[in-house]
């Protein structure tokens, strides 16, 4: 019989802020087969977990994602305190679990920055 894969989108979004850390811990917790996430770059070249082209509608700030820089990102509250997390970041909340975890690259051009990131938390 086929098994069906139990996949935490935006992390446990239903249980936490979506694309933060709590959100991806409370999946892995919650016992999904892969977490996915959204993936931006800040204006200064970092990639980011975030669904939207603005922060507003997921944290209290205000702006283009890819026109704030990471430090200013690091200010907005996410929800529950969490904030923004870099696809580093998140690569290496994953990595200690059996968890798979899938990106959704949401810009054209991220790609090669994506795959250097993985392979620089490898």
């Amino acid at each position: 019989m086929p098994r069906v894969l139990r996949i935490g989108h935006r992390g446990a979004a239903g249980h936490a802020p979506e694309n933060t850390l709590a959100a991806i811990e409370t999946g892995i917790r919650l016992g999904v087969d892969f977490v996915e996430i959204d993936v931006r770059r800040t204006a200064d070249g970092v990639l980011v977990a975030l669904h939207d082209a603005s922060v507003r509608r997921t944290t209290d700030g205000r702006g283009r994602v890819d026109a704030v820089s990471l430090r200013q990102l690091r200010a907005f509250n996410a929800g529950n305190g969490e904030r923004i997390p870099t696809v580093e970041e998140v690569l290496k909340s994953v990595a200690a679990s059996r968890v798979g975890l899938m990106l959704e690259l949401k810009v054209t051009g991220t790609a090669p920055l994506a795959v250097d990131t993985v392979r620089a938390v490898e």
